[in-house]
Order: structure tokens, then sequence, then C-alpha cells
């Protein structure tokens, strides 16, 4: 940047930048990306600001963008009757998960027909038969999460437990048992009794 181009930018005032930069944000917004470089080496010229400040000056100009559209839920490809269905033979099978499910659902919904645990329509068969094994595990984890135990464990902690568990430095069970100790690996210290 030139003396001649300080002294241009040294008599526009805020304002006047401020107007400069609207009047260019629409040009800018329907340029092409060639077209946008030569805008903004015009504009940073003209107002002596940063490439990255006329940027964000232009977007400023412009105002807010429009919100986008919120998408239109999509009608669910597997009714309540293929749900049922579905969590019949999951819960037959021991709530195995999807992977495991998919391959064998056909032959699970087949001898669950044949022994009349399940009375299904063609077309409900069909469509529990080919469903893939991420539609399984998204479609069953609200039950999914129903067999979750919540709350504490029944473990309880206390020093009853700490005499059960076996102490390798002490070769024995719990703090009263008589063993060998180690200082270092490969060299022990026996126990000797007192004298």
């Amino acid at each position: 940047m030139g003396a001649g181009h300080y002294a241009v930018f040294m008599r526009l005032t805020m304002a006047q930048r401020r107007a400069v930069t609207k009047a260019t944000a629409v040009r800018y917004r329907s340029a092409s990306k060639g077209a946008k470089a030569v805008i903004l080496d015009e504009l940073c010229e003209l107002t002596g600001w940063h490439r990255d400040h006329v940027r964000e000056a232009l977007r400023a100009a412009l105002g807010p963008r429009p919100a986008a559209r919120k998408p239109v839920p999509r009608a669910p490809v597997y009714g309540e009757a293929v749900m049922a269905a579905l969590r019949k033979v999951w819960a037959v099978l021991d709530a195995p998960a999807g992977k495991r499910m998919a391959p064998f659902l056909g032959e699970a919904v087949t001898a669950l027909e044949r022994a009349g645990e399940l009375d299904l329509d063609p077309g409900v068969r069909a469509a529990l038969c080919g469903m893939s094994a991420a539609t399984i595990d998204r479609r069953l984890a609200s039950d999914r999460a129903k067999l979750v135990v919540r709350g504490r464990s029944c473990t309880k902690p206390g020093s009853l437990l700490k005499s059960q568990i076996p102490d390798p430095d002490l070769g024995g069970v719990g703090r009263r048992g008589a063993g060998v100790r180690r200082d270092r690996p490969g060299r022990s210290r026996g126990w000797r009794p007192a004298r």
C-alpha cells in the first residue's frame, strides 16, 4: 500500500467506510470467487482494513443469514405391527444386539410362526426380515434402556472385605496372613518369629 492509498482512507470516516461496505456487500454476495477477490482488494485499498476484517464487515453488512428450514420429519417406515413383532423376537432371543440379531431374524420369525407364537401378514413379515442391524438397534434403544440396572452396586465398602482379599506382598489372605514379603523382584525376606 503506497502513500497515496494511505491518504485516501485517512480521509474516509468510519460512517463512510460502513456505507461503502454496505453498498458493495450485495455485489460481493452474487460475485464469483475471482470477482470476490477483486472486490476484497478494492475495499482493502479504499478503507485501509485488513482482508479478514473486510470479509467480516461484508458479512455483517449483508445481515443475518436466513434461518435454515426445519426438515420435515419422514413418515416411519416400520409401523407398530412390525415393531411389536420385532420386540417379541428380540425378547425370545434374549435381547441380542442388532448385528447379532439381523442375520438370524428370518429364521427366528419362521420358527416362531411354526410354533404358533407369531402370526404375521406377508407385508409385515417382509418388512421385519428386511430390517437392517442399525435400524434394529435404533428402534429397540428405548427397550434396551429399560433393561439397564440403575442405582448403586451391591458391593458394600468396608474392612470386612479387606480381610478376604489376597495380598501378594504378604503371601496369604488379608493382613493377618504370615508369608513372604518381597522388597524387590526375586529377593525376599522370610518371616521370622520374634525371639
